[in-house]
Formats: C-alpha cells, sequence, structure tokens
C-alpha cells in the first residue's frame, strides 16, 4: 500500500495548477500528526507512546505520521510514517529530496533545525524554507534591510554538528518580524530580501494552515473523528493509514482536476462533500462492466463537482482545548464495569 501511495504521489503531489503559483515558486507544507491505534500488547510493544509522568502512559499506542503536502492543491506529496519515539526532525528528512526546485516549503516550528533547513534551502536551484522562531533563539543580526527585516546568524549546536560534521559552525537566516492582532511575530526563512518582500514573506507563512486543514479533513471526514484506527495488528496499521493517505489523495486529486475544469482553484472545494460524492462515483465505476467507459464517467464526475465549491472564509477563532482528558491514575480496560 506505501508503494501505490508514493507512485501516486510522486507525480500528482508536484502537478501544476492554475493559480497555484507564488512568484515563480510552488509552496509546500510540512507537518506532522499522531494517530492512535487500538489498544493491544502487540501495538503497545511496537509503536508506543508518550509518557505524562510518573511513567504512566497515554491511555493508546501511538503511531507518528510527518508529510509534504502541496499547499495550494492540498495532494500529499510525501510521507513517513514511525512508532512514536522517532521525532517528526527524522522523519522529514526522510523525504528532503522530494521537494522541488523552484519552490518554497513552509514549516512548524517543531521542525527547527539547521541541519534540516540546511538541506532542504539550495539558492542555486531556487528551493527555500519558511519557519517560525523558535522561542530562545539566540541571533545576531548580521545585516539590516528594512523595518522588522535582517540577515541574522545563529551558532549551529554541537550535538547537531557531532551528527552531521559537515554542518558549518554558523548558520545565517533572513528574519521577518511583523504583528498579528498586536502580537509581534518572526519567521525565518532563506528567500532573497532582493525579490521578496517582508510583507509578502509574513503573508505566505500563513498557508502553513493548509496542512493542518488536509489532517483535519482525514481524522475527520475520512475517519469520521474515531478515536482509533481499526486495524489491530501492525502490519494492518501501517496499511491502514498509508491506504488512508492514499483515498485522500485520490479524493484530492479528482477535485483539483474539476477546479481546473471550472476555472478555479482546487482548495476552493470543499473536502467533506467532495469525498462522499467522488467515492459514490467511484464505487460505481469500479463495478462497471466495461472500463472503456472509465474516461468519460470521469468528465462527467468532474463536471457535476461543480456545485462543491465553497466561499472563502476567514479561519475561525477558537480557544485551546483539550480533547481527552489525562487520568492521574493507571488505566485498566480489562476491568468489569461498575454495576
Amino acid at each position: 500500500m506505501s508503494w501505490l501511495f508514493r507512485q501516486c504521489a510522486s507525480t500528482w503531489g508536484y502537478e501544476r495548477y492554475p493559480q497555484d503559483d507564488w512568484h515563480g515558486l510552488q509552496v509546500f507544507a510540512v507537518d506532522g500528526a499522531l494517530f492512535r491505534t487500538p489498544e493491544t500488547p502487540q501495538l503497545r510493544a511496537h509503536f508506543g507512546s508518550g509518557n505524562t509522568s510518573s511513567n504512566r502512559q497515554t491511555p493508546y499506542p501511538v503511531l507518528r505520521l510527518v508529510a509534504l503536502m502541496n499547499a495550494r492543491s492540498h495532494i500529499i506529496a510525501n510521507a513517513a510514517i514511525s512508532p512514536y519515539r522517532k521525532g517528526e526532525i527524522p522523519l522529514a528528512k526522510d523525504f528532503v529530496e522530494s521537494i522541488p526546485n523552484h519552490s518554497v516549503t513552509l514549516l512548524d516550528k517543531g521542525f527547527f533545525s539547521a541541519d534540516l533547513l540546511l538541506s532542504i534551502q539550495n539558492a542555486e536551484q531556487n528551493r527555500h524554507w519558511m519557519i517560525p522562531e523558535r522561542k530562545g533563539t539566540i541571533r545576531t543580526e548580521v545585516e539590516h534591510y528594512g523595518d522588522g527585516d535582517y540577515l541574522v546568524q545563529m551558532r549551529v549546536s554541537p550535538q547537531a554538528r557531532k551528527k552531521n560534521p559537515a554542518l558549518p559552525e554558523y548558520w545565517q537566516a533572513r528574519a521577518v518580524t511583523y504583528q498579528v492582532e498586536g502580537n509581534e511575530k518572526t519567521v525565518f526563512t532563506s528567500l532573497p530580501a532582493s525579490k521578496f518582500s517582508a510583507e509578502q514573506v509574513a503573508t505566505l507563512y500563513h498557508e502553513r494552515w493548509e496542512i493542518e486543514l488536509g489532517f483535519r479533513d482525514i481524522k475527520s471526514s475520512m475517519q469520521d473523528n474515531a478515536l482509533t484506527l481499526r486495524s489491530k495488528t501492525v502490519d494492518l496499521v501501517y496499511q491502514e493509514l498509508w491506504g488512508l493517505l492514499l483515498a485522500y489523495n485520490v479524493v484530492r486529486r479528482e477535485a483539483s482536476q474539476a477546479a481546473v475544469a471550472h476555472k478555479r482553484a482546487p482548495s476552493e472545494i470543499s473536502f467533506k462533500f467532495a469525498c462522499q460524492h467522488i467515492a459514490s462515483h467511484l464505487v460505481v465505476m469500479a463495478g462497471a462492466v466495461s472500463p472503456s467507459h472509465t474516461p468519460r464517467r470521469l468528465e462527467e464526475l468532474r463536471g457535476s463537482i461543480g456545485v462543491l465549491f465553497i466561499t472563502k472564509r476567514p479561519r475561525p477563532a477558537r480557544p485551546r482545548a483539550v480533547k481527552m482528558s489525562k487520568t492521574r491514575y493507571p488505566v485498566n480496560r480489562k476491568a468489569a464495569p461498575l454495576k
């Protein structure tokens, strides 16, 4: 299943669409998500989970997903899956080479690593990155470009240089500081100040939210907010998650093709309704006697998606909340219910 996902993603994830261009660059985003599995000794031993305190474990085994997403089409171009204990940065490094030239990659602050960011950066091939400043970062201003826009220098940690001796002692990045609802934010980027203004940089970073929406679509619309994955063996858990990613990409790909036919942007299509609409049509097509009619049916499908376009709305403000409270006591899932 992972092979089939990669074969499709390696083509679909890098396709160019009208209106997906940002000053000559494709826009990608990298982020991670966690998925819970059913509680079995085999899954607990393989995937592990986070600890809370006093060596207590989280209620369910957890596996980690890190994905590279086309921020405009929302198609996942590459992904890595592992047990919980493997970090996001090592997983992201597994697919750095698949990031195309003439692109900019938006990352969450959890991926702040000189090794990772410098491996993405390639000025000759016009490959760039953007990431928010991590709290406590020690930096020195090297050059001032304008108000809230400057070049900074940071020291590469000895631990990072020990792991990768090819890293330099110091590295540089452009820092752009701006205001969001009265709060000061700073993002680091490799985009040159000579070509991209501070305002353009600050505006672009907010598109990183698109990958969060993609993960929400998978968990909410496709999994129907299920607490855990369904599979109960290690191999089937991996197969189920790769299958989810493949099915997600199929829906996004068809939605993107429909958007092109209607001269709209792929992100303007409601995923929830597109998923239901496309899935029902594909089931009918799979059972068709004559495969020769498939191209015509796909054309009809893409034409019918025209009713699923949505109007762009501002991101809703939702306070942070805990979806699942953590108990102070060990969890015994085999205990008899109270009478």
